[in-house]
């Protein structure tokens, strides 16, 4: 039945129409697959090239199978050309895929057109033409994992609601094939399943796949892929040749015809137009041009016969594609298209296809590819008349500004904002576009030609909100509105707008060839340019390097500089300051390891590179090892570089003057000792917090008034040092100290409205002088390896916004971040790490109920919680010490084995998950046990691994003396201000006593009679009592010390249970 299914998709997929209007030419997709460039991405922006055969490999020396690859790339950059190819390659049984029994394709854009619920048997049914009884016994009979390639997941921010809201746990369970989707991602249906995606937007890392995960973009064709699919396209040798040349000598064309769409344009215009002997690529300089010359060309070879004319054609086509983009629609049933276009069929920028139904076949359409549905959305606008051009126009610059504003919020959870967000990146294309229309010395003789008139204003809308957003987004949106300015191609006006912006930071984008290229475009028409940052690969400085002379200051992220980068030698010379220059070293695969030059020889290599720089002021070295050969480039440097106030290892300070540069007189006092000194202090600092000195901090009480804005102060803590490293003997906490200062900090709650950060440690509110401390290092629960260390990242909250720093270094034991202001810190999860262990720790807390009875409370914990503070939060109860170690997988269901087994535990399992981090520590399992039992037994097993023991059975004694009283590490009270605030939502849900404690208040002229009296009119409880929290939070301190007082006298249990120290 394999074998059947395996001989269907190769008849599926084996052939493919080359185009729509090419007499139903069938080309083999293996003929014509061109392998593109792909890289492997992580967090700290560091890639790795990576070729389709190992997209399914181990992700690292731990041996992980990845359970996601998400492939990542712009519209037209061969996403689904190469999914299908891979699906082809696993019917024709390739070696790299022998792994997959089956293997499934899904295009999220089909998927739309189902209205009917079905399960995930009946959707492959549906997709694939086998029977569900013939889909249901293969998948049963898998013995091994199954691939599914979901081709278009575009919509994240609706699908993580999705996700979060509506999964079914079994391939039976009928719903929306977008739900069943979402099941597969979450890993609720077919768990072993691996899902290979693609999407046009980048998936956050962690945000809402499970288990190891391996993140790639597609970066399109290298220079030798471009050549390799022109030989594919051009089967005679001769037009080969002949058309390849004509690119290869044209830079802007070579450069284009990586994205793979332009290079299939390119060829196909080239075959059209050969026989006519015309000149094809005098000029196409941007992406636009060539949409333009493409769009003649089939306009003059193939719609001669076609009963619209030219320009209503192409209003007809532009009002399809704009309802196609605002309604996210790539397909169109036949209706909709017979009611827009007059002759659909014989259209050669639309492709007809039969989608199946559940009884019949639908005819519906689709542009030739999503990047024309953009172009000619982009060309409708600037067809119609004056005054509805420039409405569109508007709004379009609206739209996607405004979802530019909307994600800088730090705090959205799903809502519309989302959906904005995700429709304003879908639509930036057609704005490329329309810059590049306006460009009159291109287009105007296609214009003139079928005698249609272009919007005259439209130009002026375009520059006005470019220079508007260059302004306001220097950062975030920059290559794209550099983009813009490439495509509207008129010099003077790119150097007025970049000569206006102070820098331009491109540092935590990996460019493309076409990125650079037009970069090069943009800095060579700018007189000026005050600081740039870019983050680049040695190859693309061949692009920039002329273009980089008018840089003043600039910053440099070159991941490996090898021998033949003579480029960036020239880049950084002619006079320019190079202020910072990062030199980081990339781990080198074992592929390209013969590749690698002598790492001995990388500092005289380096001092190669720089020898023409003037004005160098810093050097950062970011390689894994500083040895011995090093010393003699360090003393170089200094010698050479007179300017030079600042050399650096990682995070280590190796040489340092204020103010000025080195002279002679200071390679005197510059000793080798000094400096192997240095290297060997360094390493030692950046591989562990262990050798700080530990200190116990000093407890301080805290004004109830305090002005903080946070929801719990369980511990204020205080210390004063000098410099050095010093690590908190209650929350390992360690703070770099550059001075003697004053440190006060304390745990504070999450906020529970965090939307997608997931908090992987406690929340620290730290004060200190300015500029006293120079690090943070957090402790982590992970079990470290070279694959997780990249899960983690700081949450930086000021000022209401929230910044992701990024680790300058993970050890096993701690986060290592850089900080400049000191405000509320905590670990996140920035990369899911379902599937690995992480650090945990069984506490147990004994509390009597009653003369016959007493329970006691187990938690299980991630490690880096404090023991401290969860002993503050069970005072009235007798910790017990004992060995709480363990190894706690998230998302996994644990059960604890007690003896005597008569006791009773409830309940008898729980799942773990990673949120334990306060403010409240409930137990997860509690033992109820006979007051008069003295020693107990316990272990806890992991449900899902068949029992086996991850904290193995010990001896719990009941009976020892009690611990010494704990005193909460601040005070043992609560102040009233944080209990109220703390607790607003339950207390408006659950006080019963309302007018009670009004009267009260009222008696005592703690509230005025107006706010009673609306209190007392309010009809329903919950509301009552939401006006009379307003009216105490405005009353102050002492209002609400009363109200407390008042809530314990009326409803002392509600407040026992919620805050058993007020």
């Amino acid at each position: 039945m394999v074998s059947q299914y395996k001989e269907s998709i190769k008849r599926k997929y084996e052939h493919r129409n080359e185009s729509s209007f090419s007499s139903g030419e069938r080309v083999s997709l293996a003929a014509l697959y061109t392998e593109p460039v792909i890289i492997q991405k992580n967090e700290k922006g560091g890639f790795q090239n990576i070729s389709v055969e190992e997209l399914f490999n181990k992700l690292d020396i731990h041996l992980y199978y990845p359970s996601s690859v998400i492939l990542q790339g712009n519209s037209g950059s061969g996403k689904s050309f190469l999914v299908q190819k891979i699906i082809l390659d696993w019917a024709s049984e390739q070696h790299y895929l022998k792994d997959f029994n089956l293997a499934f394709y899904l295009s999220c854009e089909e998927l739309k057109c189902i209205s009917e619920e079905m399960n995930l048997i009946e959707l492959l049914s549906w997709n694939c033409g086998l029977s569900p009884d013939q889909i249901s016994e293969m998948v049963q009979k898998s013995s091994q994992r199954v691939l599914f390639i979901i081709d278009g997941l575009d919509d994240l921010d609706e699908l993580i609601f999705m996700c979060d809201n509506f999964c079914i746990s079994s391939e039976f369970q009928r719903a929306p094939p977008e739900v069943i989707v979402c099941s597969l991602l979450r890993q609720q249906i077919l768990p072993r399943s691996v899902r290979l995606i693609t999407t046009r937007t980048e998936v956050p890392q962690g945000m809402f796949l499970k288990g190891p995960q391996r993140f790639t973009e597609i970066m399109g064709f290298s220079e030798k892929g471009v050549e390799e699919y022109f030989q594919k396209s051009f089967q005679n040798e001769e037009l080969f040749r002949k058309a390849y040349e004509c690119v290869r000598v044209n830079e802007t064309l070579i450069t284009a015809c990586s994205i793979p769409v332009i290079c299939w344009i390119i060829c196909t215009v080239m075959r059209e137009r050969f026989s006519d002997g015309a000149d094809v690529t005098s000029v196409l300089e941007t992406s636009t041009s060539i949409y333009v010359d493409f769009v003649s060309t089939l306009l003059e070879h193939h719609c001669q016969g076609l009963s619209q004319s030219v320009p209503s054609l192409l209003r007809s086509l532009g009002q399809l594609a704009e309802r196609g983009m605002l309604e996210q629609q790539v397909l169109f049933d036949e209706k909709t298209v017979y009611d827009t276009i007059s002759d659909p069929a014989g259209n050669p920028f639309l492709f007809k296809f039969l989608l199946k139904r559940k009884i019949h076949q639908e005819t519906m359409f689709s542009f030739m590819h999503l990047s024309f549905q953009e172009f000619f959305t982009a060309l409708y606008y600037v067809l119609l008349d004056e005054e509805e051009s420039q409405r569109k126009v508007r709004e379009l610059l609206h739209t996607v500004e405004r979802g530019w504003a909307l994600s800088c919020w730090s705090d959205r959870g799903f809502s519309k904002a989302n959906l904005e967000i995700s429709n304003s990146k879908l639509l930036q294309p057609v704005i490329l576009f329309l810059c590049g229309l306006c460009k009159k010395e291109w287009i105007s003789s296609f214009f003139e030609k079928h005698n249609m008139t272009v919007s005259v204003n439209i130009e002026t809308h375009l520059k006005e909100w470019i220079i508007q957003c260059s302004q306001r987004y220097q950062n975030e949106h920059m290559l794209f509105i550099l983009h813009c300015l490439y495509e509207l191609h008129e010099k003077s006006f790119v150097g007025k707008v970049l000569e206006q912006l102070a820098s331009i930071d491109l540092s935590n984008i990996l460019l493309k060839n076409a990125d650079c290229w037009m970069l090069r475009f943009c800095f060579q028409n700018c007189v000026n340019i005050g600081k740039l940052r870019l983050n680049i690969t040695s190859d693309n400085l061949k692009i920039l390097q002329s273009a980089l002379i008018s840089c003043e200051e600039l910053w440099l992220k070159v991941d490996h500089i090898t021998d033949d980068t003579g480029d960036l030698i020239s880049a950084l010379g002619k006079g320019k300051i190079v202020k910072e220059l990062i030199i980081q070293e990339q781990k080198a695969s074992q592929a390209n390891h013969k590749n690698s030059r002598d790492s001995s020889g990388d500092g005289f290599f380096l001092l190669d590179v720089l020898h023409s720089v003037s004005g160098l002021k810093k050097v950062h070295l970011q390689m894994d090892k500083l040895t011995v050969s090093w010393i003699p480039t360090i003393l170089s440097l200094v010698q050479a570089f007179p300017s030079l106030n600042e050399l650096s290892w990682r995070k280590s300070v190796l040489i340092k003057r204020d103010k000025k540069g080195f002279i002679k007189e200071d390679l005197k006092t510059i000793k080798t000792e000094n400096i192997e000194s240095k290297r060997a202090e360094s390493s030692l600092g950046q591989s562990s917090s262990g050798y700080a000195e530990v200190f116990t901090p000093e407890c301080v009480q805290q004004d109830d008034e305090d002005k903080h804005k946070t929801k719990y102060r369980y511990s204020i803590f205080q210390v004063c040092v000098h410099a050095g490293q010093f690590q908190c003997s209650l929350t390992s906490l360690v703070f770099v100290m550059e001075g003697e200062g004053e440190v006060l900090y304390n745990i504070v709650s999450w906020d529970p409205g965090l939307g997608q950060l997931r908090p992987a440690g406690p929340l620290y509110n730290i004060e200190c002088s300015a500029g006293s401390v120079s690090e943070l290092h957090f402790q982590h629960c992970m079990i470290f390896s070279e694959e997780n260390k990249d899960c983690l990242a700081v949450a930086h909250f000021t000022g209401g916004n929230v910044e992701i720093i990024q680790p300058l270094k993970v050890t096993e034991t701690h986060v290592i971040i850089d900080i400049r202001d000191l405000s509320i810190f905590g670990l996140i999860w920035i990369k899911t790490i379902f599937g690995f262990p992480i650090k945990g720790q069984v506490l147990l807390f004994l509390r009597p109920v009653t003369v016959k009875q007493k329970i006691l409370n187990v938690h299980l914990l991630p490690g880096n919680v404090p023991v401290s503070e969860v002993q503050g939060w069970h005072l009235d109860k007798k910790y017990i010490e004992t060995s709480s170690k363990c190894h706690l997988f998230p998302e996994r269901e644990y059960s604890l084995c007690c003896q005597p087994e008569d006791c009773e535990v409830q309940p008898v399992s729980e799942m773990f998950e990673l949120d334990h981090f306060g403010p409240n520590y409930h137990p997860t399992f509690e033992v109820f046990l006979d007051v008069n039992v003295e020693e107990v037994r316990l272990g806890v097993l992991d449900k899902t691994r068949d029992g086996k023991e991850v904290w193995k059975r010990r001896r719990i004694l009941l009976t020892v003396a009690p611990s010494k009283d704990v005193e909460h590490p601040a005070h043992r009270r609560i102040p009233e201000t944080e209990f109220v605030n703390t607790h607003r939502d339950e207390l408006i849900q659950r006080v019963s006593s309302v007018m009670a404690i009004a009267d009260s208040l009222l008696s005592k002229n703690m509230i005025d009679r107006e706010m009673y009296d609306e209190v007392h009119t309010e009809k329903k409880r919950t509301e009552k009592m939401r006006l009379l929290l307003d009216a105490v939070d405005s009353g102050g301190a002492a209002v609400k010390a009363e109200f407390c007082r008042l809530l314990k006298e009326k409803e002392h249990y509600l407040v026992d249970e919620l805050g058993p120290h007020l």
